[in-house]
């Protein structure tokens, strides 16, 4: 799942973007590519809610925001298949900002997910089914190989290997934890 590690969340920086400038939340959460990056959007955080500064900075859209020291070991993993938009995180008490950080769009999208390993509930909408999963299992043959994936079809999770789990521990990575999923 998506990273978390070394946690006081209490201390940690949350930002929170007001203006997106037409970018839907969601739209770098589907794991396709995006072409539209805005260079004006900013994430602002009161240091007086949380100071700590991660490698992976939670925030009020969900975005995957990574430092260029986590992109590093993102880029060493999965080459192409993530995309890096620049991103401002200002101090909103002191206007100082916090350099290098870029919003990560996965656009690796793998339909690995085995509902018959998966605690998942159904129900229905519309004349449609909807799966509700509350704990994941992936398909052996479909993840190997990847390194961070989103599930065709719920492509809003974030899944890593144990590598990438690794090497995040290896760098010295801050702002991640993980947990485990069944892979049959």
């Amino acid at each position: 799942m998506l990273p978390h590690q070394d946690r006081h969340p209490d201390d940690d920086i949350m930002c929170y973007c007001e203006e997106t400038y037409g970018i839907e939340q969601y739209q770098l959460k589907e794991g396709k590519l995006f072409k539209s990056w805005n260079e004006r959007i900013t994430f602002y955080y009161d240091p007086n809610e949380g100071e700590r500064q991660t490698d992976y900075l939670a925030n009020n859209l969900g975005w995957f925001v990574v430092s260029s020291k986590l992109k590093r070991v993102l880029d060493s993993l999965e080459k192409g298949n993530i995309q890096y938009f620049p991103v401002r995180i200002i101090d909103k008490c002191t206007n100082e900002p916090l350099e290098g950080y870029f919003v990560a769009n996965i656009i690796n999208v793998v339909d690995a997910l085995c509902l018959e390993h998966s605690k998942d509930s159904v129900f229905e909408l519309d004349g449609e089914k909807i799966y509700s999963v509350q704990k994941y299992a992936l398909t052996k043959e479909n993840v190997a190989g990847n390194h961070i994936i989103k599930l065709k079809g719920d492509e809003i999770p974030v899944f890593v290997s144990e590598k990438f789990r690794e090497e995040i521990e290896k760098n010295g990575i801050i702002g991640c934890d993980f947990q485990e999923v069944k892979v049959v």
